[in-house]
């Protein structure tokens, strides 16, 4: 007859040693809301949904009706199962969620095809949009200036830009951002020199992440719309084609502590140029 002890913990052990884990005490169900709250924040809000949604009443309850603000990481997933996803997780809680990543095509169009949708999402504090079109991105830019708490961008571009203005003249508008990364490509033979940004706007954001060329006599343009900086990289600093005489800096960046700036074929005295004319 197999025998069985009880554990200082309450856990059922059989006599060879081995954990009878029905008999477990410390089930999940026994956890207050708050400690499942801090298990939920470990985990994707999808697997959340799929892993205890159907466990019992309680559970669902906690996951559908809660105010705890949530993250949203869209799942790699075919389009019709997004569709769902979209249906049942993300638009219930669209009032809910504070970080919100989107990973693919059909998940931008499917969240902010329908006009001025993306106004609903009011808790919402960092978007990320990898691989999203310029045509998207254009839509939606203006509808991001009335976000009340969007303090943090990510943008990842599906095609090669044609102009940067179209990019961060947007930006710029953005009233309550502190923090912008944009990644995006060129094609080979495209002239960036000249690229000008009106000074109508200057942005609050305090980090900003350029991983893309951008060119060096539109560094002075640039910086003048943003007088918070703190950190600042640049991957990377392109000569332009054509050279201006002079730089003279329009903005004095008097919180900067961080600069990174990788050089494509630029000469060091044009470097040494930069450095003294912004970062001195």
């Amino acid at each position: 007859m197999l025998q069985t002890m009880q554990s200082r913990n309450g856990t059922m052990l059989n006599y060879n040693g081995n954990i009878n884990i029905e008999s477990n005490r410390s089930i999940l169900e026994h956890l207050a809301n708050e400690m499942i709250y801090e298990i939920f924040e470990f985990l994707d809000y999808y697997d959340v949904y799929n892993g205890f949604c159907s466990l019992n009443q309680r559970f669902q309850y906690l996951v559908l009706y809660s105010s705890v603000p949530i993250t949203i990481n869209t799942p790699a997933v075919s389009k019709s199962k997004f569709q769902d996803y979209h249906r049942n997780i993300v638009i219930p809680n669209k009032h809910r969620i504070n970080i919100f990543s989107l990973s693919n095509p059909f998940a931008v169009d499917i969240v902010l095809s329908p006009p001025r949708i993306i106004l609903d999402f009011v808790c919402l504090e960092t978007l990320i949009l990898d691989n999203i079109s310029m045509e998207n991105l254009k839509k939606i830019f203006y509808e991001l200036m009335f976000l009340p708490n969007l303090h943090s961008l990510v943008l990842n571009l599906a095609e090669y830009v044609q102009n940067l203005n179209d990019i961060f003249s947007n930006i710029f508008c953005l009233p309550k951002l502190k923090y912008g990364k944009i990644t995006y490509r060129i094609r080979i033979d495209q002239d960036l020199s000249g690229v000008y940004f009106s000074r109508f706007h200057c942005s609050p954001i305090e980090t900003l992440i350029i991983n893309g060329p951008f060119p060096n006599d539109s560094l002075n343009n640039l910086l003048y719309h943003f007088p918070k900086l703190h950190h600042l990289s640049i991957n990377y600093v392109t000569a332009s084609r054509v050279e201006n005489s002079e730089t003279h800096a329009t903005s004095l960046l008097k919180h900067l502590k961080y600069v990174s700036l990788k050089l494509y074929l630029i000469a060091f005295n044009k470097f040494e140029q930069i450095v003294q004319t912004f970062f001195w």
